[in-house]
């Protein structure tokens, strides 16, 4: 009888445990948080860059290596673990990712050298990568039924969280001591906060499998049958995150040499502008279908584009600024209706090795070309690199919104 008593006792602990104190709703929006909070650490470093140059003499080859690094290992992240949520839960996935996170917080805010910018931005990338597959599988697990809000929410938090995190990262740069410092102590405290909140969401994933073999790295899965419109849509994204990827390296190198004063700032303001109304875009015209925002984003990136080209040629920071505005608006489409259109794809069982999948093309489309555009511009200058980058994005929007009519 006490036995049974115990067991049943246990079992009534196991249920609570696997409810959290979260209820969905309120995971689903910790959860979009948490994200921001990722992102943001992503982009922190990029104000920051020019002063390790200064302070350790390296090119700009070099500089677009150490985001890259970060990108590389993303992607390993992805490919080796980005279905593992799917086996063993979100919480304990969430978790580790947190844990491996404050350790490269902990590595880039005390690093004596270049190499351990190579070593802190590869244990982030890896903990990025791990946290974003879960991330975009429980925003569609704590949705409400029949809602979109999932991808929504994903888009919006990734543009804000970039925004924020390179607009404080600059302004934390320029004016308070310790520039390559407090900003690190502020998000090892923030990702302190949120391991608690990961204890207290529900498990939306029961356990599937032994435990050794659901602890073996898990492939992400192209849908069944959904390959080749797989690879379609697939040219939204590459569209968008070479976009990304040259901002968040050498975009605060090219405003800087635009401007004389608070250099720092600008080129937190940079990432910021473009991350910043990409989020507010995705937020306001949210009641787009994903096929609207991508044939309405290409012309939108190509006149930012354009503008971004021009402003280098022609040394205005004005017009570098507006164009990256409108850039910003056509990146946040592109994104937006990309990302809708491939996780709308993914079987429930597989979201999280679909997902994974998709962030592989995001950042193989940053990591990739902006190494190749740091090789230019260390050989041929910053101003043919942008406009070699300007062409190059403006072709793969111009795909991406062939790719739709195509698919219709």
């Amino acid at each position: 009888m006490v036995s049974t008593e115990l067991v049943e006792s246990r079992e009534a602990a196991r249920a609570a445990f696997r409810r959290g104190a979260l209820s969905r709703p309120a995971s689903f929006w910790f959860v979009g948080a948490l994200y921001a909070v990722f992102l943001m650490a992503s982009t922190v470093p990029s104000p920051m860059y020019s002063i390790y140059q200064q302070r350790w003499h390296f090119t700009t080859t070099v500089l677009t290596e150490v985001f890259a690094v970060y990108a590389v290992a993303i992607l390993l992240a992805l490919l080796l673990f980005g279905a593992v949520s799917d086996h063993i839960g979100r919480r304990p996935v969430l978790l580790g990712a947190l844990a491996v996170e404050i350790v490269a917080m902990l590595v880039l805010a005390a690093a004596p050298g270049v190499g351990w910018l190579y070593v802190g931005r590869a244990l982030q990338g890896l903990a990025t990568g791990v946290a974003t597959s879960a991330i975009s599988a429980a925003l569609l697990d704590f949705q409400r039924p029949g809602s979109n809000h999932g991808p929504l929410v994903n888009g919006v938090a990734a543009g804000v969280g970039m925004a924020v995190g390179s607009l404080l990262a600059g302004a934390l740069v320029q004016f308070v001591p310790g520039p390559t410092l407090t900003s690190y102590l502020l998000l090892i405290l923030a990702f302190v906060i949120a391991i608690p909140g990961v204890l207290a969401m529900p498990e939306s994933v029961a356990r599937r499998g032994a435990l050794r073999h659901v602890l073996r790295p898990q492939r992400p899965k192209v849908p069944s049958g959904k390959g080749a419109v797989f690879a379609l849509m697939a040219t939204t994204l590459l569209a968008a995150w070479i976009v990304g990827g040259m901002f968040m390296s050498l975009g605060p190198s090219v405003a800087k040499g635009l401007v004389s004063g608070s250099p720092y700032l600008v080129g937190g303001l940079t990432v910021a502008v473009l991350a910043g109304f990409g989020g507010l875009t995705q937020l306001l015209l949210s009641g787009w279908t994903a096929r609207r925002a991508v044939r309405i984003g290409a012309p939108l990136m190509i006149v930012g584009l354009a503008g971004v080209a021009g402003s280098a040629l022609g040394s205005s920071a004005e017009v570098f600024f507006v164009g990256s505005a409108v850039l910003g608006i056509g990146w946040g489409l592109m994104f937006m209706g990309g990302f809708r259109m491939l996780t709308g794809l993914a079987a429930a069982e597989h979201r999280a090795g679909t997902s994974a999948l998709i962030y592989v093309v995001a950042y193989l489309s940053a990591g990739v070309p902006s190494v190749a555009l740091g090789f230019l511009s260390t050989i041929f200058g910053l101003v043919t690199a942008t406009v070699v980058f300007a062409a190059t994005a403006a072709f793969f929007a111009v795909l991406a919104a062939l790719s739709t009519l195509i698919r219709h």
